[in-house]
């Protein structure tokens, strides 16, 4: 069944929606690279909506060098049909007569489902799944180039949040596709109460009770991921995890220090837990070494701590921004709770 973002269905439309969608044959996986966005446009709508997707995802990290959070890959509508399984597709229209995207729009999408869309002023679709398991599909129409423009303003973040949770999805599929250690996720379940879902070829290099923090590592490319926590104070959370941070990288990192010229943090949702989400770039103090490095700090009332979970990377003459999301999938791993893994 379609999962529409301006559309509710009622009980007896969403019984045979269910029935209908049972007796489609099974999708393929999506295809492609995870961070490339297919945009099916126009010229004019391309120019008009290209900065607002800049400002979420299209995002600029240095790793060095700078790398973006997603890349756009724009398409004829022609070749819509060649690229329908691609992982993550986009499409910006305003249903002109003479545009090549209005034909396509509407051989997707019922003629109600666009009516209901283009009279909500905040209305777009989105679907999971829609064409392949694992795609993320957005449409955003408008009737001119201002109110296209205003919906993809107005929903920049919800469009994001949906195609970041496909990739998750995805990527956590990937990582844990050759296993992953149950044995030692427990034992510091045990030992200290979070949880966090291990690949299977990442070794423990320190566990150090006294300074308060769990240090695992892989080669090539070379990865750390830490978990560090601390006591809450009075002071406001983003000192206390300033200070975290601080102390971590440098201090209990004995190595590794942060470069302050490119440190950034951002305030997100990670499940039930109000965190800063910091990135930038890493440095070793003894050696020609460094990258980029992901971290989130949260504070975990149950347990009543402060917690940073993060991850560096150091790989040389290649891409950084993929090992970055395929750690930032396991730090998003972190619970206080045990589950069953999928």
């Amino acid at each position: 069944m379609r999962k529409l973002h301006v559309i509710r269905f009622s009980g007896m439309a969403l019984i045979i929606a269910l029935i209908l969608g049972a007796c489609e044959r099974p999708k393929d996986k999506a295809i492609g690279y995870d961070h490339v966005i297919t945009v099916v446009c126009d010229d004019r709508n391309w120019e008009a909506c290209e900065p607002i997707l800049a400002q979420t995802l299209g995002k600029v990290y240095q790793t060095p060098p700078t790398e973006t959070l997603y890349t756009f890959q724009r398409i004829s509508p022609n070749d819509l049909n060649t690229n329908i399984l691609n992982k993550n597709l986009l499409i910006l229209t305003r249903l002109e007569e003479k545009s090549g995207v209005t034909p396509q729009v509407r051989s997707m999408l019922p003629d109600s489902t666009i009516s209901n869309m283009r009279q909500n002023p905040k209305g777009y679709y989105q679907q999971g799944d829609a064409y392949a398991i694992g795609q993320a599909l957005v449409v955003v129409v408008g009737k001119n180039l201002a109110d296209l423009r205003n919906r993809l303003e107005i929903n920049q973040d919800q469009i994001f949040n949906f195609i970041e949770q496909k990739m998750f999805e995805r990527n956590t599929a990937f990582i844990y596709r050759s296993g992953e250690q149950f044995e030692l996720a427990q034992r510091y379940y045990d030992q200290y109460g979070f949880y966090l879902r291990m690949m299977h070829d990442y070794v423990e290099i320190e566990n150090r009770p006294k300074d308060k923090i769990v240090w695992l590592g892989r080669d090539f490319p070379y990865r750390w991921l830490t978990v560090s926590w601390a006591a809450p104070t009075d002071t406001t959370l983003e000192y206390q995890l300033n200070d975290l941070l601080t102390d971590t990288f440098g201090k209990k990192l004995r190595d590794v220090k942060l470069n302050p010229d490119y440190l950034t943090s951002e305030s997100i949702w990670f499940k039930q837990y109000s965190t800063y989400k910091y990135y930038g770039l890493w440095e070793s103090k003894s050696e020609v070494k460094g990258g980029p490095f992901i971290a989130y700090g949260f504070y975990e009332p149950v347990k009543d701590r402060i917690y940073l979970v993060s991850g560096i990377v150091h790989a040389p003459e290649k891409a950084k921004m993929p090992y970055i999301r395929q750690m930032e999938t396991i730090l998003r791993t972190f619970d206080t709770e045990i589950f069953e893994a999928d």
